[in-house]
Parts: C-alpha cells; structure tokens; sequence
C-alpha cells in the first residue's frame, strides 16, 4: 500500500523565472514522490525543489512570511 502524505513544493515558471508554491499529496517514497509531482505539474513550470509536510511559509523563498 502507498500512503499518500502532503508535500509542499516549489516551482519556477519556465518562461518568466517567477517562482510559487503549492502544497499537494504524493507518494510517501521521495523518489516516487518525485516522480509522481513531475508528472502531475509538468508544463509551463519546473520542480525546484519538494519538502514532506505543509509549510505555509518557507523562509527566503519570495513571498514567505
């Protein structure tokens, strides 16, 4: 069984360099949590980086309190 647990990942839009957050569940492995977040999010931006848990403001990233 894969257990589902929350992810807060960072993204970069490809064409402006603009950078936002979301939180989304995936996979417990990171690497499938990887996998899976790339999948579901490719486009017009690219994973620049997945936390484990909800974090509502992650300090130095644009927009964080």
């Amino acid at each position: 069984m894969n257990m589902m647990v929350p992810y807060t990942i960072i993204l970069q839009d490809n064409d402006t360099g603009s950078v936002s957050s979301k939180v989304m569940d995936a996979p417990q492995d990171a690497k499938q949590a990887k996998e899976y977040v790339t999948w579901h999010l490719s486009g017009t931006s690219h994973v620049v980086a997945l936390v484990k848990g909800n974090h509502p403001g992650i300090h130095g990233s644009p927009g964080a309190v």
